[in-house]
């Protein structure tokens, strides 16, 4: 079964009409981003029945060169890491026939490991490390693999991997499987590829548990992708279970989890709000202006165990101590934030691709004297703390919690291993939890800045409130939602115009030009002509200025009010300009961060263009 579909989102500015003077811009106010995604089913009859065996010798090889949980490259001079690649991209309908620059790519990897004289038996150690921007990191995960546990169909495994790349990717695959711990499959692999995406990859596998009387299960993902940066590929497994148990074993099952934290807890509006530079008074759940150079959010929850097991106190110190010591534990789980706008994402600390640090995490488990609830509490001074590179604004920020659970019979005698996810990514199937979506926000004037208000007189911006009302030119008042305060770490845009009227604002904050539509500040330039209170007025000057005082916005219009406005026009007048609010604001950096010009094949360098038109054409 295969399943075509684009990716697409469009976010088409409204040409707010003034006069008649008003319209729209295609490159700048209606974009699209848009990618091309391809999904399917394995099928075990493409490998022949010595293929088959081969390929899970192969993959069982690969397993002993590696451990659960690590992410890692492929060597393709080794014969067997080799062979088992082309099956695996065989099993998902993959041939030189019909992607022969996919073949060609791995070939010219596969000379290139040779020439540098790789031997069998080893793993590539130098393409080990995550590729990253700007601290923004390539992401490959299994961010679900469970065996039931939480589920009514205690035969029902899943499997979710998930992948992420800074800056998207011209060609990414990701497939899952699920197998017992022979290679024995449990269901079809399942494969997803994507042409100029690579930004939040996911694909979802299911296990039939029932199919196999071992309880001991493997999940694996392997990952294929060329962007700038290169060609390269990874690999994850992990197994989940009970090592070497009868098949009377009784599973364990996990009572339903509670989250405390993040929520939303301010608004009420279905979204966590995160707030970097600035705070919003009414709609902040989380605020970070305190913290100006990293992510932090509070992580808090339990689960309980509802069969005859407790959690393994032994093994859960063991992690602790590991990590606390610096040993590598990738059994440990992860928690991951994920940037879907312009891809990468940040781990809970820093560290490399071998030894992922959680010991931010395990120092705050507990577990209840009975040892049938297992606690986490990462809040307040201890909430968990991301890498700097994904503090920047994000309509959709992923988050992602993979908690490894070590457990035992009651009578110590059987040990097992589970994992819960937590995650607010709808491309995941089953998520033991689902967090809201979370937005990370940011924008403002500055102080001083006089708001023109619905009686028609003008106060400072800083002075406003939540209930005021604000001039607007297509209701004759619209009502202040939401305040906003904070600062600006980069120099702010001061545009002045040919009737005296002068603006300082942050590099983001929308303003509305008359032949541009809706235009960021830092894309305004000297001689655009820009709507004001009394009509078009030109620009003579648009320069960038340091600020070094507090910054302001506001959020207008109420639910009522909102009905009878069409897209974008929450505005206000400011210093007598029209500008956008913050929802506006929010809009149009989610518009620059995924700003995609001609479609995917104009976008696509051309050694992949026959790739993508046999993939669109179903072959």
């Amino acid at each position: 079964m295969r399943v075509r579909s684009y990716l697409v989102s469009v976010m088409s500015g409204a040409c707010l009409a003034m006069l008649g003077a008003c319209k729209s811009n295609a490159q700048e106010e209606s974009q699209s981003t848009s990618s091309y995604s391809e999904q399917g089913l394995g099928e075990s009859g493409r490998l022949s029945k010595g293929e088959w065996a081969t390929y899970v010798a192969d993959q069982r090889y690969i397993h002993g060169l590696s451990q659960p949980g690590v992410r890692i490259r492929l060597n393709l001079a080794d014969p067997k890491q080799h062979r088992f690649v082309i099956a695996r991209l065989k099993l998902a309908g993959k041939t030189p026939g019909n992607s022969p620059y996919l073949f060609e790519a791995m070939e010219q990897r596969r000379q290139k490991h040779l020439a540098r004289g790789l031997k069998a038996g080893l793993l590539p150690q130098d393409e080990m490390g995550l590729l990253s921007t700007a601290d923004k990191k390539e992401m490959h995960t299994l961010e679900l693999a469970s065996a039931g546990e939480l589920t009514a169909a205690a035969n029902d495994g899943m499997a979710t991997a998930s992948s992420t790349f800074p800056g998207g990717a011209f060609y990414t695959y990701v497939d899952t499987s699920y197998t017992d711990a022979t290679g024995y499959p449990l269901g079809d692999l399942a494969w997803v590829e994507e042409y100029d995406g690579g930004y939040n990859t996911v694909i979802n596998a299911t296990g039939d548990l029932s199919l196999t009387t071992l309880k001991q299960y493997t999940v694996s993902t392997y990952k294929v992708e060329d962007s700038a940066a290169g060609f390269t590929d990874s690999y994850i497994y992990n197994e989940i279970g009970a090592a070497g148990a009868p098949p009377v074993v009784e599973p364990p099952r996990l009572s339903t989890l509670t989250v405390q934290a993040p929520l939303d807890i301010k608004f009420n509006d279905n979204l966590i709000s995160v707030c970097l530079n600035r705070t919003w008074t009414q709609d902040c759940d989380y605020d970070l202006t305190g913290t100006p150079q990293a992510i932090k959010l509070p992580l808090q929850g339990s689960v309980s165990i509802a069969s005859n097991h407790v959690f393994d106190e032994a093994a859960i110190n063991k992690i602790k101590q590991d990590l606390n010591g610096g040993v590598a534990r990738p059994d440990a789980g992860h928690l991951k934030l994920i940037l879907t706008n312009v891809g990468g994402g940040c781990d809970v600390t820093d560290g490399n691709t071998l030894s992922a640090k959680m010991s931010q995490f395990w120092n705050r488990v507990s577990l209840s004297a009975n040892k049938k609830t297992f606690s986490w509490d990462l809040t307040g001074l201890n909430s968990a703390f991301f890498d700097d590179g994904c503090r920047q604004a994000q309509d959709r920020a992923k988050l992602t919690a993979l908690i490894t659970l070590p457990l035992v019979s009651a009578d110590g005698t059987t040990k097992y291993r589970s994992s819960i996810t937590l995650s607010n990514d709808p491309k995941t199937t089953r998520p033991d939890y689902t967090f809201k979506p979370i937005a990370i926000t940011n924008s403002c004037l500055a102080a001083g800045t006089e708001i023109e208000l619905a009686t028609g007189k003008s106060t400072a911006i800083e002075s406003m409130k939540a209930g005021d009302h604000v001039s607007n030119p297509y209701q004759p008042a619209l009502t202040v939602t939401d305040t906003a305060v904070g600062f600006e770490t980069v120099p702010m845009v001061r545009i002045r115009s040919e009737a005296g009227r002068t603006l300082l604002m942050t590099e983001m904050h929308p303003i509305q030009v008359v032949a541009r539509g809706m235009v960021q500040a830092k894309a305004l330039k000297k001689g655009d002509v820009v709507m004001t209170k009394t009509g078009p007025s030109k620009l003579i000057e648009v320069r960038r200025e340091t600020y070094a005082g507090k910054v302001y916005n506001l959020k207008v219009g109420s639910d009522s009010e909102k009905l009878a406005l069409a897209e974008d026009q929450t505005v206000m007048y400011a210093n007598g300009f029209m500008v956008g609010d913050g929802q506006i604001q929010s809009k149009y950096e989610a518009i620059a961060m995924t700003r995609k010009d001609g479609d995917v094949l104009a976008r696509l360098p051309s050694k992949w263009h026959r790739d993508y038109r046999m993939s669109t054409q179903g072959r």
